[in-house]
């Protein structure tokens, strides 16, 4: 998501690494300015801790209007469901929780409704997806129809 929401603004994303005694050192700079930096003993780890700390970094420094932005198109989110898993941990709220609520079709055919219920600070929001022929995309649906209704409630 770090590299989606800088290409959006047209800007570059940088990872540049250095090691201190076993622990790796990662740092993310954004158009050649530094912006945050993590360490792991694992390369890859830290690189995830400093693209995390970056992402809340520079959400927090855009507008709300902005970061909607990231999230609105007309057609379904690509990777919403990794999306909405993000917004909840940023908004604090518990993991989003997925069900299969109707198989239909024959077994070589069957297409899948799959339902997200996400607990915000003032209530239960849940949504059904649209009909899709595999479960991880019928999540995927439901997950970005979530995040259009968050959008709508501005919650957001």
């Amino acid at each position: 998501m770090l590299f989606e929401l800088c290409q959006k603004d047209g800007r570059q994303v940088d990872f540049k690494y250095s090691w201190k005694g076993e622990k790796n050192i990662a740092s993310v700079y954004v158009d050649g300015t530094f912006i945050a930096s993590a360490s792991s003993e694992q390369k890859e780890n830290a690189k995830l801790h400093v693209a995390k700390a970056a992402l809340v970094k520079l959400c927090n420094s855009k507008s709300n209007d902005q970061m909607r932005d990231v999230f609105t198109s007309t057609t379904e989110i690509d990777g919403a469901k990794q999306k909405l898993h993000e917004l909840c941990g940023k908004k604090r709220w518990p993991k989003p929780s997925y069900e299969i609520k109707k198989e239909i079709g024959p077994s070589h055919e069957r297409k899948y409704i799959c339902s997200v219920r996400i607990k915000t600070a003032d209530n239960v929001m849940y949504v059904e997806g649209d009909e899709k022929s595999r479960v991880r995309e019928a999540e995927n649906s439901a997950a970005s129809l979530m995040i259009r209704g968050l959008l709508e409630l501005k919650n957001v």
